[in-house]
């Protein structure tokens, strides 16, 4: 890093300091969620180029990602105000007043640096510029040093006088969390894992993965395929907009998490069955279990949030599936449903706490209240949907949560006042280990979310 940094990067650092913490505050303050708050932001300023984009979109979730150790280098934040559903619009941020952004240029900097990025925009070494940190102060770690190690990357930026904040690895989550997961190996390897930036993941249609690979290449995205599931690619960072390519247009491409693949799989429908997708949300988990049944049977796709079945709806216009049917559910017992469905599939509303490496904004606006509430609605919404499951069906319930109170005690409590159902042993899909019925995927089982799934069975 150069003494005096380019007077050009000087307006840009600025620029995107200024972003990045009113973006901040719209997400720990206003509880916005972050991504549908950056997207509001770019599309608000369309003058920004490229460049800057991805400085402010990667130090915001970086800053987010490490927020337990840096809210130490930041400004007391006001607290939290979470909106109320009339104000679920997301208006574009205003910007930071100068002196404000300007007590953050440590934090924007240091996210960087826990990272383990191997290159720095220029922007971060004018923020390590401006706030007096040499390059030559900042400890050599290669790139996947430990989390105890990263720590000492924090130290230039406090004074020589100044006392370090104790910063345990267990602040990168909120503390109430620990109490609710069981982790099954020692936290910082967890942590190791829960810090990294994850992958995107792609579900092809088309058992031609060779096409697929190579028109994925010809956009300069490196794809890999995954070790587990035929038809899962994972793909680098890209500048590239997946939809623009000729295979997602033409439906033989969806964007899905590994983890959520999984969901269809475990499901097992055959060709001819009629299934109900509870909470199908925009659809993915549907366009899958249609993919699986060859477009043969029925699937009813049903929501509370009707304009997330209008997405379903755009989705299959592209993919040509004509098996399925969207329908607004507000999660009551429908007498006509029961005993009709050979499966019945409950993707819940949860606390999405298996998606904080993708979403790192929502460890610090989730709070243990929200939890008890959805753990309440999971129970009424499982019970409700069961009855739908004909003699001898299936009903899977998963959640993308790793909390046993949203997950094991949800199924453990239904089983025990519904002995017409039992658990469906079946292999996990990732490990290929045999399951009692019930399955946590990990992180680290193939560089995914955390996702949890439970299968029983109807007795006839």
């Amino acid at each position: 890093m150069n003494d005096t940094p380019s007077k050009r990067i000087e307006p840009i650092s600025r620029t995107c300091a200024a972003a990045v913490v009113a973006l901040l505050k719209a997400a720990l303050v206003e509880c916005r969620p972050a991504d549908r708050a950056l997207a509001t932001f770019l599309r608000a300023n369309h003058q920004l180029g490229s460049r800057d984009r991805r400085i402010i979109s990667e130090t915001l979730f970086s800053l987010l990602r490490w927020w337990g150790w840096l809210k130490h280098l930041t400004p007391e934040l006001p607290p939290q105000q979470k909106l109320l559903p009339s104000e679920e619009g997301y208006p574009a941020v205003t910007p930071a007043s100068p002196k404000e952004y300007e007590r953050y240029f440590a934090a924007l900097a240091a996210c960087w640096l826990l990272d383990g990025r191997t290159e720095l925009p220029p922007s971060v070494y004018w923020w390590l510029y401006k706030y007096g940190v040499q390059e030559d102060r900042l400890p050599k770690l290669p790139s996947d040093a430990p989390l105890h190690e990263r720590r000492k990357l924090l130290r230039p930026f406090f004074g020589k006088d100044e006392q370090l904040p104790p910063m345990p690895l267990e602040d990168l989550l909120p503390a109430w969390a620990w109490n609710l997961t069981d982790l099954p190996c020692p936290n910082e390897n967890a942590l190791e894992w829960i810090q990294s930036r994850p992958p995107v993941w792609l579900r092809a249609q088309s058992k031609d993965m060779d096409r697929i690979i190579g028109e994925l290449s010809a956009a300069e995205i490196r794809a890999v395929r995954s070790a587990h599931l035929p038809l899962a690619v994972r793909i680098s960072s890209t500048g590239v907009n997946l939809r623009t390519l000729p295979a997602f247009q033409n439906g033989f491409l969806e964007v899905q998490d590994l983890a959520s693949q999984c969901v269809g799989h475990i499901c097992a429908p055959l060709e001819g069955e009629s299934w109900w997708d509870c909470c199908a949300g925009a659809g993915g988990k549907t366009l899958h279990l249609a993919w699986l049944m060859k477009g043969k049977g029925t699937i009813l796709a049903t929501d509370k949030r009707v304009y997330k079945l209008d997405d379903l709806k755009k989705r299959l216009a592209r993919t040509g599936r004509s098996n399925i049917r969207c329908k607004e559910w507000l999660g009551i017992d429908v007498q006509r449903y029961h005993n009709l469905f050979h499966g019945v599939l409950l993707d819940a509303p949860c606390s999405c706490s298996g998606t904080w490496r993708r979403n790192p904004d929502a460890r610090w606006t989730t709070t243990p209240e929200d939890v008890e509430q959805l753990t309440q609605l999971q129970a009424t919404l499982l019970q409700n949907a069961s009855t739908a499951v004909a003699p001898g069906g299936r009903l899977v319930y998963a959640t993308c949560s790793m909390f046993h109170c949203e997950n094991q005690d949800i199924v453990n409590a239904f089983l025990k006042t519904n002995p017409e159902f039992e658990l469906e042993p079946f292999t996990a899909p990732l490990t290929g280990e045999q399951t009692n019925g019930m399955l946590q995927i990990w992180p680290w089982h193939e560089n995914c979310d955390a996702m949890f799934i439970a299968r029983m069975k109807k007795k006839e």
